[in-house]
């Protein structure tokens, strides 16, 4: 499974052509992608405020790939795209095994 660093080294010097802005926006969506994650292994967190948060991140990546996509290539913002996404489903099924075993052991 590819990382928040992978995708961030991945895709980094393309926003870098465009402006030092840009790519600053960049790394601080790819942030916000990490906050995400340490939010969903936070056992005290509420799952509807785990669930909400992953649709927020998923509206705010096509979003965020879709108004990029007018400067940079189209493939290479669905290919962004589609990588977050799939980082989302993966932390989502880690974090719906966490709680099966929680309830298993509870």
């Amino acid at each position: 499974m590819v990382s928040t660093k992978e995708i961030e080294s991945r895709y980094s010097d393309a926003f870098a052509e465009l402006d030092l802005g840009d790519l600053q926006h960049f790394k601080q969506f790819v942030d916000h992608v990490d906050r995400f994650f340490d939010l969903l292994a936070n056992p005290r967190t509420d799952f509807r405020i785990k669930l909400a948060n992953c649709n927020k991140l998923r509206m705010a990546a096509f979003e965020f790939c879709q108004y990029y996509a007018k400067w940079l290539d189209n493939q290479l913002m669905e290919r962004l795209k589609h990588e977050i996404y799939k980082l989302l489903e993966h932390a989502i099924d880690w974090w719906g095994w966490q709680e099966t075993f929680y309830v298993m052991e509870g």
